[in-house]
């Protein structure tokens, strides 16, 4: 009965270590992801050819002076406002080139959803929106862009590169379907659904 007893606890915490997730589990990120990223860049790649990629930034989507950022491809777009990130908690923090601060994560609509960033006037502290993730690809067989970033919940799926119907600037968008009423602010015929790799800077 003893050597059962020891037998069975053996093999319960065996299988628990072989259960126990990649990250910690937070409302944020599922158990292959992580609320923590440091000094990093963001790169869009095509779900169709991956060949196509866009290194991404702040962009202003036509509207300088705005106190609002957003997510988009820095090819298209003239002044770069920050393209380094870090990941706090599930928060995100923009850096222009000189290492300032210049943007925070705003929440992500489910639908639609512009990834947003405000742009806080200097000195004034704000909390980023805890909203992303990054997500590790577990494969076996290994992937080029193992690290992805992940939103609401954990979603890394459902990227596109769109363009903005104010601007040539082209916008990342999160779930986006064609609008039924109203203007979403972006060309829905344009959209290429995209991966978002977090790569390290």
């Amino acid at each position: 009965m003893f050597m059962f007893l020891v037998t069975f606890v053996a093999s319960s915490f065996a299988m628990l270590s072989l259960a126990s997730p990649v990250g910690r589990q937070t409302a944020v990120c599922p158990w292959n992801g992580v609320p923590n990223a440091s000094n990093f860049v963001l790169l869009a790649v095509s779900r169709v050819d991956t060949s196509i990629r866009k290194p991404l930034a702040l962009v202003l989507n036509g509207l300088p002076g705005s106190s609002t950022a957003w997510l988009g491809s820095a090819e298209s777009t003239d002044p770069i406002v920050a393209s380094k990130f870090v990941l706090s908690d599930g928060g995100i923090t923009a850096y222009a080139a000189d290492g300032s601060l210049v943007g925070v994560s705003n929440p992500v609509a489910s639908e639609n959803g512009w990834l947003s960033f405000l742009l806080p006037d200097k000195g004034v502290t704000i909390s980023p929106a805890e909203v992303y993730c990054e997500l590790f690809n577990t494969s076996p067989y290994g992937v080029e862009f193992p690290n992805t970033l992940a939103v609401n919940g954990g979603d890394s799926d459902h990227f596109s590169l769109c363009k903005s119907s104010t601007s040539d600037e082209f916008v990342v968008i999160y779930n986006a379907v064609e609008a039924s009423s109203g203007d979403a602010g972006f060309e829905w015929t344009t959209c290429t659904a995209v991966d978002i790799p977090v790569l390290p800077k």
